[in-house]
């Protein structure tokens, strides 16, 4: 009966310091740089990394390259390099929301307006599609348009 109860005390120690060392392995790897692409799990069930999109604002056709940061911001590069847009994102399961803003530039380089933009989408897997409206701004803050813009993207 003595070396049943031992055995039982000696099984639930090892499962306690198994458990607590695996706790304090999970808290030190999901300690991450903010300013980091962090990669998704293998179910690529999280929006962070780094992602190729192609879609529409208003009439014109984009291919902006979007990184999610794992501190929720995002940076997002248009094709044509012309700007650097940033801002944060949210994600609650499948669908999240993003919201972005960039300058404007005339051909001297001097800031003209800003853009102001907000998604919400759904990601499946290694891509995701969102779309929202946009406003462009003068430097002023007034309201000159809005504009709706649709969006496709896959993980690089």
């Amino acid at each position: 009966m003595r070396s049943i109860a031992t055995r039982a005390g000696v099984v639930a120690a090892t499962a306690v310091l198994a458990l607590t060392g695996l706790g304090a392995a999970t808290a030190s790897a999901a300690t991450t740089t903010a300013d980091v692409p962090v990669a998704a799990d293998v179910t690529y069930a999280s929006l962070a990394g780094e992602w190729l999109g192609s879609g529409t604002a208003g009439p014109n056709p984009v291919e902006p390259h979007f990184f999610f940061y794992g501190n929720g911001t995002l940076k997002m590069i248009p094709e044509d390099n012309a700007y650097l847009a940033t801002g944060t994102w949210k994600q609650s399961g499948s669908s999240f929301t993003f919201h972005l803003e960039h300058p404007i530039y005339d051909s001297t380089g001097a800031v003209v307006s800003y853009i102001k933009a907000d998604q919400t989408g759904t990601i499946n897997g290694d891509t995701w599609s969102s779309t929202g409206t946009s406003g462009r701004y003068d430097t002023q803050g007034n309201l000159i348009e809005t504009f709706t813009v649709t969006l496709t993207a896959h993980r690089v």
